[in-house]
This record gives structure tokens, C-alpha cells and sequence, in this order.
């Protein structure tokens, strides 16, 4: 009888502790690392009751403010705030108001400012965890963006006279003419008591909401001439991690985003390319995603809640229903990425809960042990991140080493062993051409920052299969 048999936490703790000694002396076998498009500036505002009160929260009936989805006034600020917080849900709402964006940017003192969107978050985690040749493309940036790059990564600046790039420090890469992309951040802890008018809940999950700033130029697209030359850029390259297609609104805008990434494909064929797809409500614009992007890429990260988004814009609210319904099961969960992958012909996609991890993939994609210890790794990345707010060095993933395996994670493995007949492996399953990987994640600590978790478990998950153990 095996030790997994025996006793499931003792072997995933044994798997998480191994792998963390493992990656830092393999992280040369990666020989360059491409990251684009969304880098903006995050101010952190901490929820406190004071600042609750300074909203006049208690006077507020949200529920009275239902059909608000973006932010026009004060009050659709206070709305979407209100609604994350009762269902302890990550929501994202676009500030349509100039007035009261700056009402909000200058009224509020914000406890922190940090390099903010999937492009820049991701950049910075993986090259203090030691990756190197890591370059990153934005399509416009200010010197305070830039001065939040970690001084390793590399861009290249554009010579419109010469039709010819240069590589540069990202840190150096910004136009003088550039202002800086803020998005505002409010972070929220689980237990919190909201008393509004009418209403009183208390916080179910520690989340945030984020007020996404979207001024005009920065859609995720790159310059003519640094198109022309995406055989430099790109050379060397193993993978390229995108974002920021939420931005885009039209067909034409789409079609361009598509075209752009085929240039990529003939630059690079062997480069693998990853979408994180991120919570965005708009079914039209998600049907445009999945039309247009997903068919160009190899691989997709996303969360519970945005596979159920994928799904009902591919009409499939039925699964969508279930998986919600379910709780988030893994197995529910399973069925829906399985769904978005037979339909989308990708050959990787990475879904997260806070309980577990999945990852379905193509049987020549990668070793099925090789992904889950890219897995693991992720999850630890992202503990660090989530306990310090940034990753400073690899060692940084020790933090979570005394961290109880989550128990809710090893019962979704559980369940999964008895859904799937197949397993070859612990964790591991034999579904068709594909194979299944399950992990569970570790308890959630006191965490300082939520966002850019995300980013940070899909990120180092899709490159940690080029040098973990398998």
C-alpha cells in the first residue's frame, strides 16, 4: 500500500517540499520568456470601517442600484464595492466617469502603490523568481510604470527611421508623453460586517474589487514596426504570456489582435502561447475572445468563475449552471474546461480555485509529472505573494513550507478518483488525448494582497513545465 494510500497529506506536503528544492538550480533551461500587453500602476486601499463610514455606507441602498455594471457616479462606485463584498467575489467594474475616477484617485489616500496588471504583474513575479531574458511589450508606458520593472527585464525601443528595434531595460522603456494607467484597488477580509441601509451581511471571503481605468491607446497591439520585427523580438523564445484583450470592443479591433498573433506563430512556431482570460461580464466581447484569440493560442489560465463565463458565452449556461450549483467541484469544473477545450481545439488549460488546481492538456503537450509540479510550484509562488504582497527572491517560496496541505483540495481529489476510472498517476489522469492533473493548494494564510493571485498561479504554472522534475 502506497503512502498516498495511507495518507494523502503527508504525500502532497512531501511533493510540495520537493519541488520548492528543486526549480531554482533549473531555471536555465528556459531561454527567454515574453510577456505583453497590460502594465498599469495599482493603488491598494485596505477596507476598514472607518473607510466605510467615510463612504456613508449605512446610508447607502445598493440594492436599490441593481442594474448598475460599470461605474458612472459615486453611487455605482459604492454598488459594485457593496456587491463584491456580500458575495466575497473578485469583480472588476470599468470607470466610464472621468470626475469621479479623479474624485476617487485624489480623495482617497491610498495605503500603497504597486506595479498592477496581468502583463506587469507577471513580469515582475517571474524575474524574482529568477527567470531570466524575460521582455515585456506595452503600447504605451510612463517612467512611474516603468520604474516598477525589476531592473532585469528587457523591452525593445522602436527606431521608426530605420524600421529596426533595440534591445533596452524595461525600466528605461518609457515615452516622456505617456501618463500612467491607475487602476484603484480595494482589498476586503472574510468576517468583515457591512451594515448599509436596510441590509447587513457579512463578508463570506477575502476578496477585492478593482476599478479598471481604460484611457484610450493602450489596446493590446503592437507598433508597425515592432510587428515587422517580431523575428528579433521573439527569437530564443519559449513562451509568451498574453492579456489585456478585454480592452478591445469591436470586430475590426479583434480581427487585428488575431492577425498579430499569427505573425507571433511564424516568428516563433515552437514558442507556446498562453491567454489569461480575466472576469469580464460582457458575453458579446467574450464570444469575440473565444472566436478570435483562443484559436491563435496554445494554452488558457482562468478561475472557477470565468470558465463559467467562457461557457454561457458558448452557450453552454446549462454546465455553467452545474458547476456553479456544485460549489465549484472539481469534477463539475473538470466537464466545463473539458467542454471549452473540445470546442476551441487548445492544447492546454489551467483553470484555479482556491482549493485546488486543475490543468487538462494534450498527451504531447508535457509529462503529466512535469505538470504537476509546475502546479505545485504555482501554488506556492502564490502563497508567497499573497503573504508579503510581492515575491522579492525564489526563496521566498519556503513561506508556505509549514502550510497544512488544504483538506477541502485532498476531498476534490478524492471525489475525482472516483468519478475517473483512468488514473495513472496520483493526481494524474488518462482521459481520451488528454490528460487530467489535479493538486490540491495549501490553507490561505492572513493574505495581504489578493490581486494578481491569479496571474501569478497561471504565469508560473505555464512556465513550469520547462523546468520542473517530471
Amino acid at each position: 500500500m502506497t503512502i498516498m494510500e495511507t495518507d494523502p497529506h503527508t504525500f502532497w506536503t512531501q511533493q510540495y517540499i520537493s519541488v520548492s528544492k528543486h526549480f531554482e538550480s533549473c531555471t536555465k533551461k528556459i531561454s527567454g520568456i515574453f510577456v505583453a500587453f497590460n502594465t498599469n500602476m495599482d493603488a491598494i486601499e485596505h477596507i476598514t470601517p472607518d473607510f466605510l463610514r467615510l463612504l456613508e455606507i449605512d446610508k447607502f441602498n445598493f440594492k436599490q442600484n441593481a442594474t448598475a455594471k460599470d461605474i458612472r457616479s459615486l453611487d455605482d462606485f459604492r454598488t459594485g464595492l457593496l456587491v463584491s463584498m456580500e458575495l466575497g467575489k473578485a469583480m472588476e467594474w470599468v470607470i466610464e466617469d472621468t470626475k469621479t475616477y479623479n474624485q476617487l484617485l485624489d480623495s482617497i489616500k491610498y495605503d500603497s502603490y504597486r506595479i498592477g496588471g496581468q502583463a506587469g504583474i507577471v513580469a515582475n513575479v517571474l524575474s524574482h523568481l529568477g527567470m531570466k531574458n524575460i521582455t515585456i511589450y506595452n503600447p504605451k508606458l510612463s517612467e512611474a510604470e516603468a520604474d516598477m520593472y525589476d531592473s532585469k527585464i528587457k523591452a525593445f525601443r522602436v527606431s521608426k527611421t530605420k524600421d529596426t528595434v533595440t534591445s533596452i531595460k524595461a525600466n528605461g522603456a518609457f515615452s516622456k508623453d505617456d501618463t500612467p494607467k491607475i487602476n484603484l484597488i480595494f482589498e476586503y477580509k472574510k468576517g468583515m460586517v457591512v451594515k448599509t441601509k436596510g441590509h447587513t451581511f457579512t463578508v463570506p471571503r477575502t476578496n477585492r474589487f478593482i476599478v479598471s481605468y481604460r484611457p484610450k491607446g493602450r489596446e493590446p497591439f503592437f507598433d508597425e514596426v515592432y510587428a515587422n520585427n517580431l523575428k528579433v523580438v521573439l527569437k530564443d523564445i519559449n513562451r509568451a504570456f498574453l492579456s489585456g484583450y478585454q480592452s478591445l470592443s469591436t470586430d475590426t479591433e479583434f480581427f487585428k489582435a488575431k492577425v498579430q498573433l499569427g505573425l507571433m506563430r511564424n516568428a516563433n512556431p515552437k514558442m507556446k502561447i498562453h491567454f489569461e482570460f480575466t472576469s469580464e461580464e460582457d458575453l458579446k466581447k467574450v464570444s469575440n475572445i473565444i472566436k478570435y484569440i483562443l484559436p491563435e493560442v496554445d494554452s488558457l489560465g482562468c478561475n472557477e468563475r470565468e470558465t463559467c463565463i467562457l461557457l454561457k458565452a458558448m452557450g453552454e449556461k446549462e454546465l455553467a449552471d452545474n458547476i456553479q450549483h456544485s460549489g465549484y467541484s472539481a469534477q463539475e469544473l473538470y466537464e466545463g474546461i473539458r467542454n471549452i477545450k473540445l470546442k476551441t481545439g487548445l492544447r492546454r488549460i489551467h483553470a484555479h480555485n482556491i482549493n485546488y488546481m486543475l490543468c487538462i492538456s494534450d498527451k504531447d503537450y508535457a509529462d503529466p509529472k512535469t505538470t504537476r509540479d509546475a502546479l505545485l510550484f504555482c501554488v506556492k509562488s502564490a502563497f508567497a505573494k499573497s503573504i508579503n504582497g510581492f515575491i522579492h527572491h525564489a526563496v521566498d517560496i519556503e513561506l508556505g513550507n509549514d502550510v497544512p496541505v488544504n483538506p477541502d483540495g485532498l476531498k476534490q481529489i478524492a471525489l475525482i478518483d472516483k468519478h475517473l476510472n483512468n488514473k495513472v498517476g496520483i493526481g494524474i489522469y488518462s482521459v481520451g488525448k488528454n490528460y487530467l492533473v489535479v493538486v490540491p493548494t495549501k490553507l490561505g494564510g492572513h493574505a495581504k494582497v489578493t490581486v494578481g493571485l491569479g496571474d501569478t498561479v497561471s504565469s508560473t504554472a505555464f512556465v513550469g513545465d520547462l523546468f520542473c522534475r517530471g
